[in-house]
Formats: structure tokens, sequence, C-alpha cells
């Protein structure tokens, strides 16, 4: 592991360079008086007359934008707020699934299967697995939780022909079909291994919270039966194991109170007989080893042997007392394990989530409807959790380090500029990209989840440069020519035109192969890359158009309100231009 920490962060790297070795590299470079005569190639020619007739017609759209700015402005806004409206009708997912071929088949049997059946059951899935298109290695592991599981490892997806989502419903289609008596048996798709989101690990989980547990199983068993079939929602089921055999000792305590004896004293006479106890230790040299005496562990094979445990021997004319005597000793399923959450007990129910069938926030919009139907008894409720619990966080998370982003990104811009009026031009981009976000997110039927998020926030940094370029032209312009501000912001347009594609060419091509999907698991950031894409191109198209009107309309409302308050002889001389300079005598 390389624990080496870098002398300077990669962006002041990115800035040394950018300031420093470049203008020397363009000084040096510039002497060369070598032509290569490429300016005249005839396709570099053509693009270039191209590229200045987009600027000519670009020049006619914006003075026709800025003499309707207000009509541009409420499409923006309309943009905006149609936006936000579709935005609410997408599916949510916190990460999308990555199909790195690894599936797993967990087997469960009931207690008591000797391991013996369960390798037999786990062997013949073990066959059913290899006539399966696509697989490559399985490694099966019997008796293993009271049954066993198999790993396997799928072929590559352009080489085994269908997703593993698909093969885990044929494999687990085939499986149900050819049925195992009293046996569970889930195959599960592909996960993110390392990563748990929640704290059941699942992608869909239900905690049913309640205090006495047979209540508990009874709604598990219930929920279980009610929920399946919801498209979507695979292996759902309790995630407890069932109860296993035990002997219940039932203590008749009036019986015993009349026999001088209390809970504490017979439980450890059995304890006695049953572990033993420590009467001495032997001591051989530097070791020290317990003497534990105890019956033999044969004589005591069912309930009446138990029964037959000596409580207290009796004499002179008293008869002994046994277990029997005093307690109902009888056989009986207890439960395995008992999970508590926040000192609730909790049963949980978990599943998968098939994204090519259903989304996450879809099947949880099903469970949530069947929920309704089923009668909750008091002092019992069913909490959802899994990676919608996850994802729910993270949508609250991310939304607040979007609007950090963004305060963030105004606070420096308004210290450079001592100004709040250009920032707040400058920021126009922002909404316009997220505008270009949801509509590529809708087209392609994207859902959202933690990489389009980091998407936006990455966003909010890149598209403001365009911005930047623009209002700073505009602001050098008027100093410069004294224009009025409707032809500055055109011809802003027009000259900033070209570094702003080349930045959002550069930046989009390079995202473009995630975009795609191309390499393996490139699913994790193709989303990130799609609202990369979407968002810089259509930013750049709106900016070009809405930035221009949002910096007349925000410098007219300034100087409206400036008016109201210092008066308009003061506000004439501040847009005054600076007198000239006067003439000296050597004139």
């Amino acid at each position: 592991i390389n624990t080496q920490v870098p002398l300077m962060p990669e962006a002041v790297q990115v800035r040394v360079v950018a300031l420093a070795l470049v203008p020397m590299l363009a000084a040096q470079l510039g002497k060369i008086r070598f032509k290569s005569g490429l300016e005249h190639w005839r396709p570099l020619l053509a693009f270039e007359r191209g590229f200045q007739g987009m600027i000519g017609r670009y020049r006619r759209i914006a003075e026709t934008a800025v003499r309707h700015k207000g009509l541009v402005l409420g499409t923006a806004v309309a943009l905006c707020v149609g936006a936000g409206f579709v935005a609410r009708t997408f599916d949510s997912e916190f990460l999308p699934m990555v199909d790195d071929g690894i599936v797993t088949a967990n087997l469960r049997l009931p207690p008591g299967t000797p391991p013996t059946v369960g390798n037999q059951v786990t062997l013949q899935i073990e066959d059913m697995v290899r006539q399966m298109p696509g697989v490559l290695h399985v490694y099966a592991n019997a008796g293993f939780g009271r049954g066993g599981n198999l790993d396997i490892l799928l072929q590559p997806v352009k080489e085994r022909g269908m997703s593993a989502e698909a093969w885990v419903q044929e494999l687990q289609r085939r499986v149900d079909d050819r049925g195992f008596a009293a046996a569970r048996i889930f195959v599960r798709p592909p996960r993110i291994r390392g990563l748990r989101t929640s704290s059941s690990g699942d992608a869909i989980s239900l905690n049913v919270l309640g205090d006495d547990l047979a209540q508990l199983e009874q709604l598990g068993r219930e929920l279980s039966q009610r929920l399946r079939g919801i498209p979507g929602l695979a292996n759902f089921d309790v995630q407890t194991d069932e109860g296993s055999p035990q002997l219940a000792i039932v203590l008749d305590r009036e019986r015993a109170r009349a026999l001088n004896l209390d809970v504490a004293t017979v439980g450890q006479t059995v304890r006695t007989a049953l572990d033993g106890t420590i009467a001495t230790k032997y001591t051989q040299g530097n070791f020290e080893y317990d003497v534990r005496v105890l019956f033999p562990r044969n004589q005591f094979t069912s309930a009446t042997e138990l029964g037959e445990v000596m409580l207290f021997p009796g004499g002179r004319g008293t008869a002994p007392v046994f277990l029997r005597d005093i307690a109902d000793v009888r056989p009986a399923i207890g439960p395995t394990s008992i999970n508590r959450e926040n000192q609730n007990r909790v049963l949980r129910l978990s599943g998968d989530v098939l994204s090519e069938i259903a989304p996450i926030g879809e099947v949880v919009d099903s469970v949530r409807a069947r929920l309704t139907s089923i009668t909750i008894p008091d002092g019992y409720g069913v909490v959802i959790g899994g990676d919608f619990e996850a994802v729910q966080e993270s949508n609250r998370q991310m939304a607040l380090v979007v609007f950090l982003a963004v305060f963030l990104v105004f606070v420096v811009l308004a210290v450079q500029y001592e100004s709040v009026i250009d920032p707040l031009v400058i920021l126009l981009a922002i909404p316009l990209a997220m505008v270009g976000v949801i509509a590529i997110l809708w087209i392609t039927g994207t859902p959202f989840s933690a990489p389009v998020l980091l998407g936006m926030i990455l966003l909010a940094g890149i598209v403001v440069n365009n911005s930047i370029l623009m209002v700073e032209f505009v602001e050098h312009y008027r100093r410069e020519s004294g224009v009025s501000k409707e032809v500055a912001v055109v011809e802003a347009g027009a000259v900033r035109m070209r570094p702003i594609v080349m930045t959002t060419l550069t930046s989009t091509v390079a995202m473009i192969p995630i975009a795609l999907g191309i390499g393996a698991g490139s699913e994790l950031m193709q989303p990130l890359a799609i609202a990369t894409v979407g968002g810089l191109s259509l930013s750049a198209v709106l900016t070009l158009v809405v930035v221009p009107c949002g910096y007349l309309v925000l410098h007219g409302a300034a100087d409206k309100l400036k008016t109201w308050l210092v008066g308009k002889k003061k506000v004439d001389a501040e847009h005054a231009a600076p007198p000239a300079p006067e003439a000296t005598a050597g004139d």
C-alpha cells in the first residue's frame, strides 16, 4: 500500500503548470519561424468558415434574445420548474448493479437435518448450475448454516450473452421447478463486495418490531406470503433460521416452595448434571488443569431421563426428590437467536431487487401498497430498510453537499468581483445544467443514484467557468469601449463562443466512453458520466443565450435599486466615463 502523501495537491499542480509552464512554452514556441502550412488545409478552412457562420447566426439570435429578455428568462424558469416535476417521476437507487459475474446460491434446511442430506442437496444444485450457460467455476460448501452455499463465477457479459440478473432468474426458475422437499434455496445476483449500505446489508429489508417472539414469527410468515410476487422482488423471506429442538423445563413453583427449593437451586443442579462442576484443580509442573465431575453423557438423551435427575437425596424417612416431581420436562422448539434493535426485539425479512425488472423505488412503493392491507397488532411495527434507507440518506446528504458547493462558489465569486450581482449572473448556469442532467436521464432511462448526484456536484464547479468567461469579457469590454450593456453582452457571447465550445467539447468527449459503458465495471460510473455529458451540453447552449439576458435584468434591477437608495445623480456620476487626462506642457 502506498502511504506517501503528495507534496502538492493535484489542483494546485494544474494551476502552477497553467500559470507558469504554459506561458513559458508559448513564448519559446512563438519564436519558431517554421510554418507547416496546416492553416491552408481545406478541411480546417471549411471548419473555420462554418464556425464563423455559426458565430454570425449566434449574433442574430442573441440580439433577438436581448430584445425579449423577459421571455427568455421566463422560458428558462419554466424549463427549470418542468425539470423539477419530471425529476419527481424518476426511479432511484443507491448504486447501480455491477455485473462482475459473481453469483451466490444459499441453501437452508430444517433444524436437525443431517450433514449428509445437506451435502446431497448441494451436489444436486451444483449439477444444475453446471448445466447453465456461461459458468466458469463453482465452489460449493455443504453443511454451512444448516445447509450450504455455492459461489458461482460466470463468464464476462459479452461471452455469456445474458446479464447476471437474467441468469439468476433462469437458475431460480429451474430450482423452483425441480423442487427440494423442506429446503429453501435462494439465488442472489451480484453485489458490490465489501459494501454495506445498511445495517442488514440487503437490497430491501423489513424490520418487524415487537415483544412476543411467537407473534413476531407469525407476522413474519404473513408478510413473507403477502409480499411475494412483487415484480422485481426476489428471494424475500425471513432472515433468521428456524427454531432448534430443545428440552424445556417448566418448574411448578408451589411444589418447589413446599420442598424448600427455588429456581436458582434447581437450575444449578441441572447444570451440574449436564455440564458438570469443577471440583478441584490438578497441577503438573507449571500447568494447572480443571477437574470436572459430571454424569456420563449418554445418561441424558431424552426428557424422561432428564427428569430422573435427583435434586434431594432424601433419607431417614424422607423420599428423594427428582426433577420430574417439581417440573414438567418436555421437548420444545426454541429460537436460535434473538435480535434486538434499540432494545426492541426485531425480526428481519430481506430480499433482493432485480433492477432489470423494477428499480428499488418502484419495489418499495409496491411493498408499501401491500403493507396497507395487512393488519399490524398494537405494540408492533414494520420499518422498511435496506438500500432504500441508504438512498434516502444519500439524497439528504447530497442535497446538503450541492447547496454547500453552490454557496462556496458564490462566496468565492463575490469576493473576487466585490459584488453580488455578477456572481448571481454567473450562477445562472448551474440550474441550466441541472435541466440538461434531468433531460438526459429521462432520455436514457437512468435512475437517480449516488453517482448522478456526484455528477451534479461536479457540474456545479465546471459550468460556472463558461459564465465567468462571458461576464468577465462584458465588464472588460464596457470599461474599455464604453458601449451599452446590450451591445457588450452580445459581443461577449460571440467572442467567447470559441473557448466555451472548446472546453465543453473536451470535457464531453472525455466522458463519452464511460457514458457508453465501455469496459468492465463501467456500470458504476456510467450514471456520473451521463449526467455530466447532459449537463455540460445543454448548459453550454443555454448559457450563451440566458446569461446575457440575466446580466441585463439583474444589472437593471440593481441600478433601479441603487437609484431608489442613493439618488439618480450619484448613480449617473458612477456610470459616467472617467475624465480624459489633462495635457502637459510638453504636448
